[in-house]
């Protein structure tokens, strides 16, 4: 609802004066840290050249002094960066917020502007910029450090600033299709994903700022925002809890590819980047007796190739029914583990009785090669005055003496020989053929997770101490099993999980609801559901839906009237001629295959007729979007203006709903055959 030039004239000078506000702050932030950091490099400098004649009592006084001085120049730093950030754009939003005793005008930013009497812009993450995002004019509330604050508010009001000048102000109401949103979904896409701050809806919001739930599991249909919410949910709890700082949270992610896309949202909010990681990573760390791990995306390029794999074993050990066919497999190890000889050492004899009494009775409550750690710790102690070089040759000779070996390759290789396998697995199975795999310097995906279980079972579990926030995106590309692994890892973090079924591009592994997850976590936990999508256009949606039988899908952008176009047969003369023809239109197109393989072939028919055009595959970590060529599984999270897609899918409707809703503007299908 656009509002009146007295109106706007008053928004003006409001603006006006909050730049020069946030221009001054600069200007004095800036000279103190100049100053600062000068007298604080001449402190150290003073301390360096006197440490000679400084007792450790002055040292250690000096030194703590010293970091203190650093903390509160970090600090200042950083506000200094935020404000800097901001100085162009310094609001988004407005509330008029009247309680009983008082009236406030709230101005909403990314991040605070103030002086020690007065607020200028709120930080959105405060506790009172909660109702922008949550209610329209009339009844609201927000939950504040004295309690629940109740009132009404008068006025909502959202602007567009640019450069320091005011585009548009209009007020606004809660609707999901207001202008601001409208406008936002229009823009071409850019080669990274974007703050939402300004166009946070209320199904986002209840997400972003749950800080009473340790684990959250969202499902969340395509183009609903899971990512963004998850990296403004990251920027609220850094915001909101002490506790929390970017080195201590660590976000799983599919692939370097989408680790690049999102790098910018968390420092457009003022926030650092928080580490970031793949599942693969953490295998290929945990798993040093093989030279490499197969990545999820290598393994499922190996599926689409169609290469010759006993498929039913390879879904088989990617059941969530083979865990505990492991676990009992590891059982009987532990059980049948025991001494067969005496421990002889430095003249010194130890009886296996004795040993084995260690073994069964006094360590049990340990993983199996655990146990052998504190045998050997107790026997030097005891017998050997706990030299740590005695320690390290007494346990080499306590494995030495199982009858057990106590290489972790071989007791699993052992578990396909085992009675656990061979009365639970049922299907075709060639031994030699699995061994033969299993004896391959690359460890294939399918075993890497088991593998990584197995040691878990008979050895240490590892816990990252520092890590209290996990956050896991793509959940539907995780088995139960390496959820349960993760959760080993990280015991004591709490969990922030996003996700989509219908998304799946796994094909040996599904989940009918990511709700299953729940189990795997503590009672304090809770599934959410986000069921609009903003990313593509009616169309689009309604060709997606068709895909997988959806009916509950609703577009949230308006007007498009670009119907999705489709071709019989591959003409590569059309298809260069629609790539042309989209390239001079949008930012960004993506001509999406299922397999590498097709993307090289379309690569090599489309590259000397189309300008700037780049294949993209798993290994590529930067790459420009106005024009690739991309398989289907590694261009899960991302979205482009528009899309072509050469539909060789066959029977994988999952895979081709992921390809699909890619597309934010305009789809086009090149129906193809081999």
């Amino acid at each position: 609802m656009s509002i009146s030039e007295k109106e706007i004239l008053l928004e003006k000078k409001k603006l006006e004066s909050t730049l020069d506000i946030i221009k001054n702050e600069i200007s004095s932030l800036g000279t103190e840290l100049y100053d600062k950091e000068t007298k604080l490099r001449e402190f150290q400098i003073m301390m360096w050249d006197n440490k000679a004649e400084l007792d450790p009592a002055e040292m250690k006084s000096l030194r703590t002094s010293n970091d203190l001085e650093v903390f509160f120049l970090e600090q200042k730093a950083k506000k200094f960066k935020k404000l800097y950030s901001i100085q162009n754009k310094p609001y988004f939003g407005r509330i008029d917020f009247k309680t009983n005793n008082n009236f406030n005008e709230i101005y909403i930013g990314l991040t605070n502007v103030n002086d020690d009497e007065n607020y200028y812009v709120y930080d959105w993450r405060s506790p009172i910029c909660s109702m922008f995002y949550d209610y329209g004019i009339g009844d609201a509330k927000y939950i504040a450090p004295e309690g629940i604050i109740k009132g009404k508010i008068l006025l909502k009001r959202q602007y567009q600033i640019k450069d320091g000048k005011l585009n548009n102000v209009f007020d606004t109401t809660i609707n999901i299709d207001d202008e601001v949103l409208q406008n936002v979904l229009k823009e071409n896409s850019s080669d990274y994903m974007k703050n939402i701050v300004n166009t946070i809806q209320q199904e986002q919001n209840l997400v972003i700022r749950d800080d009473k739930t340790n684990n959250l599991i969202v499902q969340g249909i395509a183009g609903s925002g899971k990512t963004s919410v998850a990296l403004h949910r990251i920027a609220y709890l850094l915001y909101k809890l002490n506790y929390l700082n970017s080195n201590n949270i660590l976000i799983f992610s599919p692939n370097n590819i989408f680790q690049e896309y999102i790098s910018n949202v968390l420092p457009e909010l003022g926030e650092d980047n928080t580490l970031i990681s793949t599942f693969h990573d953490f295998a290929s760390f945990y798993i040093k007796e093989y030279n490499k791990v197969e990545s999820y995306s290598d393994f499922l390029a190996r599926y689409y190739k169609n290469e010759y794999q006993n498929n039913e074993l390879i879904k088989y050990k990617l059941s969530d029914n083979v865990i505990s066919i492991l676990e009992n497999y590891a059982n009987t190890l532990t059980n049948l583990c025991s001494f067969t000889n005496d421990l002889i050492y430095k003249e010194q004899t130890i009886d296996k009785n004795i040993l084995n009494e260690l073994l069964k009775v006094r360590f049990d409550k340990f993983n199996l090669f655990e146990r052998f750690d504190y045998i050997a710790d107790k026997l030097n102690n005891r017998y050997y005055k706990g030299k740590k070089q005695d320690k390290i040759r007494i346990k080499t000779l306590l494995l030495k003496s199982i009858n057990l070996t106590s290489d972790i390759k071989e007791l699993y290789k052992g578990f396909y020989d085992s009675q656990e396998f061979l009365y639970s697995y049922k299907g075709y199975f060639n031994r030699s053929e699995n061994i033969k795999n299993l004896n391959k310097k690359v460890l294939n995906y399918e075993d890497s997770s088991l593998f990584i279980y197995f040691k878990f079972l008979i050895s240490s579990i590892p816990y990252k101490v520092y890590t209290k926030l996990v956050v896991i995106d793509e959940a539907q590309d995780y088995t139960l099993l390496q959820y349960k692994i993760i959760k080993r890892i990280f015991k004591n973090s709490k969990f922030t999980i996003l996700g989509d079924v219908n998304q799946t591009i796994n094909p040996f592994y599904k989940y009918d609801s990511l709700n299953k997850l729940l189990n795997i976590f503590d009672n304090n936990s809770k599934y959410i559901e986000l069921l609009k999508t903003y990313r593509s256009s009616k169309e689009i949606i309604e060709y997606s839906n068709k895909v997988l039988n959806l009916n509950y899908t609703s577009a949230v952008r308006k007007e498009n009237n670009i119907p999705v176009k489709t071709y019989d047969s591959l003409d590569y003369n059309l298809l260069v001629d629609e790539i042309n023809r989209l390239k001079s239109k949008y930012n960004s197109i993506a001509i999406i295959t299922k397999s590498i393989d097709e993307a090289n072939s379309v690569f090599s028919n489309v590259k000397d007729k189309v300008k700037e055009i780049n294949i993209v595959n798993e290994n590529i970590e930067k790459f420009n979007k106005k024009s690739i060529i991309i398989p289907a599984y590694i261009s899960k999270g991302l979205e482009f203006d528009s899309v072509i897609i050469i539909n060789n899918f066959d029977n994988n409707k999952y895979l081709y709903y992921v390809a699909v809703t890619r597309a934010q503007h305009e789809l086009i299908i090149f129906n193809s055959t081999k």
